[in-house]
């Protein structure tokens, strides 16, 4: 595979890639996919950013690429995803030289530790364990400490919930931990910690006045179940109640 001073890798001649609409480059980078569509050559990272399906065996229509695993789907032109649960797939830069297709294989993001962030806002906010999982560990590959992430969960469980619960409780136990912990352990520690977070968050209930709790069935309220047709679970509720309290 030749290789050119500026890091290009040569994918192949331009005619083969309108021939078969998409090509793939393999070598010790991460293979590429380069992808002929509407008359523009892209390339992509070849592994879907969900579970690493190769994205060489999706379709593409309208521009989108829609992976035949879990069907995420992907813009084309920049590789952003339609799916919160899925992510955006990385592009190189591509160039054609004289009728030959030349890829730079290296992917990324601008802003990684912005990227992860808003990543790990998404998974907190649909409860996404693997989007989670993904954005923690890319917080602390991009180089953000361990308390970042612990303050992001923190602050969205305060936020979105009616009061101190038990997964707020945890993920500020395993923060404590965290001085203590191995790099591999404070990885598991913050995953464990974020998740509880997101899996406990609730709407605020709406509550009910303590009068109309402590209601028992008579007055007005035991008007409203003996209206009840006699097949209704709540009609046999009150009828077993006046039954057993004779």
């Amino acid at each position: 595979m030749e290789t050119s001073s500026l890091g290009f890798v040569r994918a192949g001649t331009f005619k083969e890639l309108q021939a078969k609409g998409r090509l793939v480059v393999h070598g010790r980078h991460r293979p590429v996919l380069i992808v002929y569509d509407d008359g523009n050559v892209l390339a992509l990272d070849n592994r879907c950013p969900h579970m690493g399906f190769p994205l060489e065996r999706g379709s593409i229509e309208d521009g989108i690429l829609t992976c035949h695993w879990h069907h995420a789907r992907f813009a084309l032109a920049d590789g952003c995803t339609f799916d919160l649960w899925a992510d955006d797939v990385p592009t190189g830069p591509v160039e054609i030289r004289a009728g030959e297709i030349w890829v730079k294989p290296v992917f990324g993001y601008a802003d990684p530790a912005g990227h992860w962030h808003q990543r790990l806002a998404d998974g907190l906010a649909h409860n996404l364990g693997l989007v989670i999982a993904k954005a923690v560990q890319g917080q602390l590959m991009a180089g953000e400490p361990p308390s970042d992430v612990i303050q992001q969960a923190a602050l969205f469980g305060t936020r979105n919930r009616d009061g101190w619960d038990t997964g707020l409780t945890i993920l500020t136990a395993l923060g404590q931990l965290l001085p203590f912990l191995s790099e591999e352990e404070t990885q598991l520690a913050l995953l464990h910690g974020v998740r509880r977070a997101a899996s406990s968050k609730s709407v605020t209930p709406t509550r009910r006045p303590h009068s109309a709790a402590r209601c028992r069935p008579s007055g007005e309220c035991f008007l409203r179940t003996a209206k009840a047709p006699p097949h209704t679970a709540i009609a046999r509720r009150s009828k077993a109640g006046l039954t057993s309290s004779r």
